[in-house]
């Protein structure tokens, strides 16, 4: 299997070329494609292209690889990067934007987040004659200039629901690129609630460490290479209630920039389509089980990778094929198959009976008839 997954990785590039001619050869490539980055941690500490970084599995202490998958509209991705793991989105953002060319149609739309959101990215984009929608990152200076031209042009407002939530929109043009900026007060006001949680967490800490403060004892120790490091506190009172530090009256408001000169709504609900790409790669890590990767060599890693990623290929295929798909979530569609069971009956006469046990339902619309051949979905009413 090792052998198998280094000749698949030594193969990767022609691998997928090969793939992306397929799926345009087979009209499956959407000119909408959602962008997005995640990372996979190892359980050692051999592999060449394990590096420390931001890590999306909780793992921080861990070596770990970085990827990047485009996935189309229709649930079929086309684009699959794998880098070390100290690669940053916007960098590998950069690597994503040159397989572009080789499988979009001209005047396609890349829809990604904040990482990869920078002025050479965009321009990259543009210059291969591709659109772009992107979150701007929440900066306060860059933001609160925002807020000023929102406010400034209330009455170019427009209001729409979405999602059971109420959004206000202002857009404006600035050189080729649009900025829609948008204002939810069910967001406000859930950011706030999570930042009030935040300062109470802290306040509770800081209550004991003011008792501490009080009766003079230190607050803790830290070793030096001239010796330890005592840290002392001293508590410097205020008058009326402490303002809350989380706070920076930016909630509620996010702004989008785009290329494309839309409805607000169309444009907001283009972005949340980005889900999309984050549930392919929640079902590569827990339905197809990429994390944590137990391969050391270079190519083994990329072979197991991309074997991962071709297989949830296979998966999203047949969910775009068959009709009304009830189960979509990789995981638990792997737990229904593995509860299938063949049950061979022998009675005392007759022939043995083949009956398929623990069939749900759910699965009905993937596998069809096709298990019938197997055995029989019911018990015989008689023997």
């Amino acid at each position: 299997m090792y052998r198998t997954l280094e000749r698949l990785g030594e193969r990767k590039s022609i691998v997928l070329d090969q793939f992306q001619r397929w799926i345009s050869q087979q009209s499956l490539v959407d000119p909408t494609q959602f962008v997005d980055f995640s990372s996979s941690y190892f359980e050692g500490t051999k592999c060449p292209l394990g590096e420390l970084g931001y890590s999306r599995d909780n793992q921080p202490g861990k070596l770990q690889i970085a990827f990047g998958i485009s996935v189309g509209l229709n649930n079929i991705p086309t684009m699959l990067t794998i880098q070390k793991g100290n690669v940053q989105d916007k960098k590998h953002m950069q690597m994503l934007i040159r397989l572009c060319s080789s499988v979009l149609p001209e005047g396609s739309l890349l829809v990604f987040d904040c990482g990869g959101n920078t002025q050479d990215n965009k321009r990259r984009i543009r210059d291969l004659k591709f659109h772009y929608l992107t979150l701007k990152a929440k900066k306060k200076g860059p933001y609160r200039n925002e807020i000023t031209i929102y406010h400034a042009r209330k009455e170019s407002q427009v209001s729409f629901v979405s999602g059971n939530r109420v959004y206000s929109c202002v857009k404006y043009r600035d050189g080729e690129e649009v900025r829609y900026i948008f204002f939810c007060d069910d967001l406000a006001c859930d950011q706030l609630t999570k930042k009030a949680r935040k300062l109470e967490k802290d306040l509770e800490k800081g209550k004991v460490l003011t008792k501490k403060v009080e009766r003079g004892k230190d607050l803790g120790q830290y070793i030096a290479p001239e010796g330890w490091i005592i840290a002392r506190g001293h508590l410097q009172k205020i008058i009326g209630d402490i303002p809350n530090p989380y706070v920076t009256g930016l909630e509620g408001f996010f702004v989008l920039e785009s290329t494309i000169d839309d409805d607000p709504e169309n444009i907001l609900n283009a972005y949340k389509n980005r889900d999309r790409a984050e549930k392919f790669i929640r079902d590569l890590k827990e339905g197809a089980e990429l994390r944590p990767i137990r391969h050391w060599s270079k190519h083994a890693v990329i072979g197991h990778v991309l074997i991962v990623f071709l297989t949830k290929v296979l998966v999203s295929l047949t969910q775009l094929f068959c009709k009304d798909p009830v189960v979509k979530n990789l995981k638990v569609l792997k737990n229904y198959l593995t509860n299938l069971t063949l049950t061979i009956i022998y009675p005392s006469f007759g022939y043995p009976v083949k009956i398929i046990s623990n069939f749900s339902p759910e699965i009905r619309p993937i596998l069809g008839d096709f298990i019938k051949r197997y055995g029989s979905l019911e018990a015989p009413n008689h023997w």
